[in-house]
């Protein structure tokens, strides 16, 4: 059975750490990071797991921080050999209804320049470029900032 719940601490920041690790994409969050971010009043991390008997196995997660009627997606992953089942849609769209209940009215985010997969994911919920960041990573790319209003 599938389910996404609000990730309050614990244990499991470990394996959210690994899906950063084991994504291209995310950014390289540590378990304590996550346990930082979760513990803020102004962010929520979401998680979506299988169970399977007495086993759940999280799959990816979806970082937020809002405040009055923006929001901003910080972090966000599913890990790869999950990836392209829909997964990351059915979390990202859990992601975006929390938002609208809680009055959010923009969302933005930033994604590689380079990052087609990505851009084209965010492109289906309708987020439009708003601005470039030059040379935004330590690589050397751009990084697009996308928006969303609600």
């Amino acid at each position: 059975m599938r389910e996404i719940n609000q990730f309050l601490g614990g244990e499991i920041a470990q394996r959210l750490a690994v899906i950063c690790t084991q994504s291209k994409t995310a950014a390289a969050w540590s378990a304590k990071d996550f346990q930082t971010e979760a513990a803020q009043k102004t962010s929520r991390i979401f998680i979506i797991s299988e169970s399977d008997n007495d086993t759940k196995t999280v799959l990816g997660f979806c970082a937020v921080r809002f405040t009055f009627e923006t929001a901003e997606i910080t972090n966000f992953a599913v890990c790869p050999q999950m990836q392209r089942k829909h997964l990351g849609t059915e979390l990202f769209t859990h992601t975006l209804n929390f938002l609208k209940e809680k009055g959010v009215k923009e969302v933005t985010l930033e994604v590689s320049y380079l990052n087609t997969a990505a851009k084209e994911f965010y492109k289906k919920f309708k987020f439009t470029n708003v601005s470039t960041r030059k040379k935004f990573y330590n690589t050397g790319e751009d990084a697009q900032i996308l928006k969303l209003n609600l």
